[in-house]
């Protein structure tokens, strides 16, 4: 194993992350949600299983073989897959205190959302009749 070898895993490593990140902030831009708000643990979950899932995925193109290939890519959908399913089984559950006089940490409003302050606008609820005859 030569250090090239080990650069390019690292590399792999390093990009697929940087895949699974831009993919988990792109899904949050399209669904206008936080992903925080599910928790933490959901949140690692998703993470880590796109990024086996494209980390696998990449090293599909690099094997040898039709049917080397297509097992690693199998491979990259389950542990995408299995991603999910364990980010959608963490979202709402209960975080558990660090110390018993802290408040859970999941579930506040998260601090990447936007509180955008809207000025108070006044209606008029004055209703003009413009067919009513003297």
């Amino acid at each position: 194993m030569s250090s090239q070898d080990v650069l390019n895993f690292l590399g792999i490593g390093l990009l697929t992350g940087l895949f699974a990140v831009a993919t988990i902030i792109g899904t949050a831009m399209r669904l206008d949600k936080d992903p925080a708000v599910d928790g933490p643990r959901a949140l690692i979950a998703e993470f880590f299983g796109l990024w086996f899932a494209f980390t696998f995925l990449a090293f599909s193109f690099m094997v040898e073989g039709a049917t080397a290939q297509w097992i690693f890519r199998g491979v990259a959908a389950s542990a995408a897959l299995i991603g999910f399913i364990f980010a959608a089984w963490f979202a709402g559950t209960p975080e558990v205190r660090v110390r018993l006089d802290q408040d859970p940490t999941g579930f506040e409003t998260p601090i990447t959302a936007l509180e955008l302050q809207q000025p108070t606008t006044t209606k008029s609820t004055v209703v003009t009749d413009s067919t009513s005859r003297p």
